[in-house]
C-alpha cells in the first residue's frame, strides 16, 4: 500500500439472508463452503455450522463471539451494524472513511458485495468495535465478482478480515461499485487443472461453479468430479 490511509475492505462470508440473519440451508448453498467446513474462529468456534429442525444455521458461541454477536458476526451485520478487530485496535481507522465489503467465493476469488462508512470507533471494549452507518447489501446485480486481494489492497489478502486502503485501492472500488471500471479477471476464460503437468480445461464460469458446488456438498475435489465424468464418458463408449 502507498500513500496515506483512506478506507477499509473488510472480508465477511456469504450470507443469503442479506447479513441480516442466520443463514437458509447452509449445508445445502455452496456459497456457504466456509462454514460447513468451520475453518474460521469466529463463526461457531471454528467447528462446522449446522441446520436446526427449520433449516437455519446453528452452533454453539465461538471463542471469539461474545453475547451480543451471538457466534456468527455475519448474520447481524446489515441489522446491528458493527464489526469487530480480534486482533486489537483499529489503529488507522476513522470517522467518515469508507468502508468496502467483499467475501471469498468456492474458486478464492472475491466478491464486492457492499459498502458504507465508518460511524463511531470504540478502541476500549475487549474486542474494539467499529459501527457503521446504516447500510443495506448492493443488489446482487450490482456485485462484483472475480477480484483478487492483490487487485483490491496491491497484496494478496489471505490471512485476517480487513486491510487498509489507500486512494488509489479506494478509488478503484469505488469505481466497481459505480461501474466505471471492471475487474481485470471480468474477460479471462476460467480454466480448470485436472492434474498439474497434464491437462488444463476452459470452461465458462457459470460451469465451473455448478462443478464447484456438486463438490462442495460431497465433500470432494473439482478434479474428482471431472475424473468421474470422463471415467463414466469413457466406459460408455466401450474403450
Amino acid at each position: 500500500m502507498d500513500g496515506r490511509i483512506e478506507a477499509i475492505v473488510i472480508k465477511t462470508v456469504y450470507n443469503n439472508q442479506g447479513w441480516k440473519g442466520r443463514c437458509k440451508r447452509p449445508l445445502k448453498d455452496y456459497r456457504c463452503y466456509m462454514c460447513v467446513k468451520g475453518v474460521l474462529p469466529g463463526i461457531n468456534g471454528g467447528n462446522p455450522v449446522e441446520e436446526d429442525k427449520k433449516g437455519f444455521c446453528h452452533g454453539d458461541f465461538g471463542s471469539y463471539a461474545i453475547p451480543e454477536d451471538a457466534w456468527c458476526w455475519e448474520q447481524t451485520l446489515c441489522a446491528k451494524y458493527i464489526w469487530r478487530n480480534i486482533k486489537g485496535k483499529w489503529r488507522f481507522a476513522t470517522e467518515g472513511m469508507p468502508v468496502f465489503f467483499v467475501y471469498p467465493e468456492h474458486d478464492k476469488s472475491l466478491t464486492l458485495w457492499g459498502h458504507t462508512i465508518i460511524k463511531r470507533i470504540d478502541n476500549d471494549f475487549e474486542l474494539p468495535t467499529i459501527h457503521f452507518k446504516a447500510f443495506d447489501p448492493l443488489p446482487h446485480e450490482k456485485w462484483v465478482h472475480g477480484l483478487t486481494g492483490k487487485e483490491l489492497t496491491g497484496a494478496h489478502f489471505k490471512q485476517g478480515h480487513y486491510r487498509y486502503l489507500d486512494a488509489t485501492h479506494r478509488e478503484y472500488l469505488a469505481s466497481l461499485i459505480q461501474g466505471g471500471k471492471q475487474s481485470q479477471k471480468t474477460s479471462v476464460v476460467p480454466t480448470v487443472e485436472v492434474d498439474a503437468g497434464s491437462i488444463n480445461v476452459q470452461l465458462r464460469e457459470d460451469i465451473i461453479r455448478k462443478l464447484e458446488k456438486i463438490a462442495n456438498m460431497e465433500g470432494r475435489e473439482v478434479r474428482d468430479i471431472i475424473r468421474e465424468a470422463v471415467a463414466k464418458l469413457i466406459r460408455e463408449r466401450g474403450l
